[in-house]
């Protein structure tokens, strides 16, 4: 079952007392649920719309949890709340930064080679560019911020900001932060009037962010790009550019790289803007030309057979799409 619908009631956090998220109620997020379903292919092609390719499988046998999202994004800025009950979660890299905490149940994120908590009073951050797996618990209900790398940019004219992954809830430095956010979650209205306002929405970004910076310890790391392939893919074209003669498949190159052919195909959209099978041929092509224009006693379709080729006029239309000319006109002008 999938719908996408509002939806205004929900489990109360369990925190009570003087706890950082005592009495917090994200109205705002309930009544703009993105969607609701017990199918778990939906659910990640759905989550990962909303954020970004990711693999997520169920911790034992699936007993049909119901899983939901629920999403309000303020110009780079969305605030939103997860549930998909006790799950394992891979994402290859993230695309922008992600805070993370749990209204309920618990979570465990391994990260830059260390495993940390999310639970109670304990958040944390992810970074773009950085791998994950998450295990969460069958109650757990995370809530999120997601920033945009392009927010980060603009208002801190920083490529790549680098914040301390543990963040404390109870820290007097970041309860402002939280404070701010939870307003907004917890205000329809004024969530609406600031999203319906670039002004307004810039000025959220902005103030959003300058309190995490200003309650979270980071640096700026000056070597880092702006969009770090995941290593997956970085494995893949390694094992592309070595084998990119012989008769490789999708399989074969999401088994070297060691993801799911999915995940793979998620990943290479959004970093490289193209597919694997696609990378594959263009760099056959690549190779068939550098032949092409240095070794002289082979013919066009030693070439093309060489370079992974079975067709020859499909690589002469292919070669003429890439390179502007016939693989005929770059042998007669070595």
């Amino acid at each position: 079952m999938t719908s996408a619908l509002s939806y205004a009631g929900a489990p109360s956090p369990p925190y009570r007392g003087h706890h950082p998220l005592a009495g917090f109620a994200p109205t705002t997020l309930r009544s703009n649920r993105v969607f609701e379903s017990n199918d778990v292919e939906y659910t990640r092609d759905q989550i990962s719309i909303i954020l970004q390719p990711h693999l997520l499988s169920p911790k034992g046998r699936w007993q049909g949890t119901q899983c939901y999202v629920d999403h309000f994004p303020i110009g780079r800025v969305g605030l939103g709340t997860i549930h998909f009950g006790n799950m394992q979660v891979h994402v290859p890299s993230y695309a922008h930064y992600l805070v993370a905490l749990c209204l309920r149940g618990s979570a465990t994120i391994r990260a830059d080679r260390k495993e940390y908590s999310i639970g109670g009073s304990s958040a944390h951050i992810m970074i773009p560019g950085e791998e994950m797996l998450g295990t969460f618990s069958s109650d757990c209900e995370q809530f999120f911020v997601r920033i945009s790398t392009e927010a980060v940019r603009a208002h801190t004219g920083f490529r790549h900001l680098v914040f301390q992954k543990e963040l404390d809830l109870t820290s007097p430095a970041v309860m402002p932060w939280l404070q701010q956010v939870a307003l907004i979650a917890a205000n329809p209205r004024m969530a609406q009037m600031i999203s319906n306002h670039p002004l307004l929405s810039s000025d959220y970004e902005r103030l959003l962010l300058n309190l995490l910076l200003a309650g979270q310890s980071h640096c700026e790391r000056n070597d880092a790009p702006g969009q770090i392939a995941p290593a997956s893919v970085r494995r893949a074209e390694a094992y592309i550019h070595a084998n990119a003669g012989a008769p490789i498949s999708l399989s074969d190159i999401a088994v070297a790289a060691g993801v799911p052919a999915r995940t793979l195909l998620d990943s290479f959209k959004h970093f490289r803007q193209t597919s694997p099978i696609r990378y594959l041929k263009d760099v056959r092509l690549d190779n068939a030309r550098e032949r092409l224009r240095h070794r002289g006693a082979d013919t066009i379709a030693e070439v093309a057979l060489e370079a992974g080729f079975a067709h020859l006029g499909r690589f002469a239309a292919d070669y003429f799409k890439r390179f502007g000319e016939l693989p005929s006109d770059t042998q007669r002008s070595r």
